[in-house]
């Protein structure tokens, strides 16, 4: 989880030995990590037939760029974040694929991102809208989005949803702090990980995403993963 939208304080604090120590934690975290940003690229792949430039929203610490750059050799990839630490191991993990020639970053909110970074294919925000409040800010993002893509253009986010008021989700929360223990993290790390989620985590049913997705202008979205509290999304700009 990404902090697209976690304000410019927090972005300037992620020093980029945590962003580091980020990366390690949330594999064990977020369950089928590694399988939703390989299915984005499979996804991706069949709608863009592996060509065009992709925006990356929120790339954090380059987890998407390691699955999507190396996968089609004929993307280019405008990658934001504001916080300088974790884009400095999305860089250092760029120059390392072999790929960075084909990456423009941006050390930035989207808003922030100049018009000519395009034209765009395709774009994802990957575990970064759940941040956001429901006030506005959620759809500001996703029309943000929407305004920087052509229609027809695919869009896969991944976010936290459900609502908190439901049987369901005290249900799947309680199943994924049992389900953290056994991946081996300490008790200690999982309260700080389930403080941090109390916290900062806006969650919304899919019905409200379903209704923030119509407003910005994007199709009807496709659930093609999912694991407990977490799921992934297709969607396309609306013509």
């Amino acid at each position: 989880m990404t902090a697209e939208t976690s304000g410019a304080d927090g972005a300037q604090t992620f020093h980029a030995s945590r962003a580091k120590r980020y990366d390690d934690t949330i594999r064990r975290v977020i369950p089928g990590y590694e399988a939703l940003h390989s299915m984005t690229a499979a996804l991706l792949a069949q709608a863009t037939a592996g060509q065009g430039r992709i925006l990356l929203v929120g790339t954090g610490t380059g987890a998407e760029l390691a699955a999507l750059a190396p996968a089609q050799v004929g993307w280019s990839f405008a990658a934001c974040d504001p916080s300088a630490g974790m884009l400095a191991v999305a860089e250092e993990r760029a120059q390392a694929l072999g790929v960075a020639e084909r990456v423009q970053f941006f050390p930035c909110t989207l808003d922030a991102v100049p018009t000519d970074a395009g034209p765009f294919v395709a774009a994802t925000c990957l575990l970064v809208l759940h941040f956001l409040p429901d006030d506005g800010s959620k759809l500001a993002l996703l029309r943000s989005v929407a305004d920087r893509l052509p229609p027809g253009a695919p869009f896969i986010f991944a976010d936290m949803y459900e609502d908190p008021q439901t049987p369901r989700f005290a249900h799947l929360r309680a199943a994924w702090v049992a389900w953290q223990r056994t991946m081996g993290i300490p008790d200690a790390e999982i309260a700080k990980g389930v403080a941090h989620v109390d916290r900062d985590i806006h969650f919304v049913s899919e019905t409200r995403l379903a209704s923030l997705l119509d407003e910005a202008g994007f199709t009807p979205a496709e659930r093609f993963f999912g694991g407990f509290l977490f799921g992934g999304y297709l969607c396309h700009r609306r013509g």
